[in-house]
C-alpha cells in the first residue's frame, strides 16, 4: 500500500516530499505524523517493494528517504542503493532498533530506535540543507 499524505505546510519548516518506507504501521504512522507536522509532504510505503515502486513512478517528486533498516523482503540499505540508481546521493536517513551494517557517507545518516520526533526532523533538515 502505498499512501500520499499531507500537503498543509508549517511556516518556516519543510518544504520537501519525503519518501517514509516502515514495516510497522505504529512507527510508519509516527513519522508520517511528524513529517507533516513540520510541513513536509510524505508518501508512505509498508515495504521496500512498495517504496522502491514509488521511487521508480514518482522519481522527480522525492526529496528524501527515510527507511527501516531491517523489513521483510528488500531491507533499507538495498532500497536506498535501488533508489540511488535511479538518483544518485539522494538524502536518507536509515532507521533501526538494532546495530546495522550499511555503508554511511555524507548523504545517509542512521539513527537508533527509538528516534524523536526532533532528531528525525533536524536531522532530514540538515541532510536537506548539506545540498543546497
Amino acid at each position: 500500500m502505498v499512501a500520499t499524505a499531507g500537503t498543509d505546510r508549517a511556516v518556516g519548516e519543510g518544504t520537501a516530499t519525503v519518501l517514509v518506507v516502515e514495516d510497522d504501521r505504529a512507527v510508519r504512522l509516527l513519522f508520517t505524523r511528524v513529517l507533516q507536522n513540520a510541513g513536509y509532504d510524505v508518501i508512505a510505503c509498508e515495504n521496500g517493494t512498495t517504496g522502491l515502486e514509488a521511487a521508480r513512478t514518482q522519481i522527480d517528486k522525492i526529496d528524501a528517504i527515510v527507511t527501516d533498516a531491517r523489513m521483510p523482503g528488500m531491507q533499507g540499505p538495498r532500497l536506498i542503493a535501488r533508489i540511488r540508481a535511479l538518483r544518485p546521493a539522494i538524502p536518507a536517513i536509515l532507521v533501526s532498533g538494532n546495530i546495522v551494517e550499511a555503508e554511511s557517507d555524507r548523504d545517509t545518516v542512521f539513527l537508533s530506535k527509538p528516534v524523536s520526533p526532533g532528531m528525525l526532523t533536524r536531522e532530514l533538515r540538515r541532510l536537506l540543507g548539506a545540498r543546497t
